[in-house]
């Protein structure tokens, strides 16, 4: 069993009804498996909030996906292994003044 270390910032933590939380799960997952567990646990508006409006197989240029202090984004990024005591953060940028 492995626990996982979540930090939702705004929009997400309204959907999560949280900002901080230790999710369990039975194995080490990628990161793919992980937005699956989310679309099935918080339903389609978090899962859209992941993906650009236009072309929903792009991640969203507003958002970060952090992982250890790491944000970084490429082809095998959704291959990412999560282990044991990762801390993980998701961050939606804005802009405008």
């Amino acid at each position: 069993m492995i626990s996982l270390n979540f930090r939702f910032e705004p929009p997400f933590n309204e959907i999560t009804k949280g900002t901080n939380k230790i999710i369990k799960f039975e194995n080490e997952l990628t990161l793919r498996e992980l937005l699956e567990f989310f679309k099935d646990h918080f339903g389609d508006k978090f899962y859209e909030l992941l993906w650009d409006k236009k072309n929903n197989k792009e991640f969203s240029s507003f958002l970060s996906i952090i992982i250890n202090g790491r944000s970084y984004r490429d082809e095998n990024f959704l291959k990412t292994i999560l282990k044991d005591g990762d801390d993980i953060a998701f961050l939606y940028l804005y802009f405008g003044g």
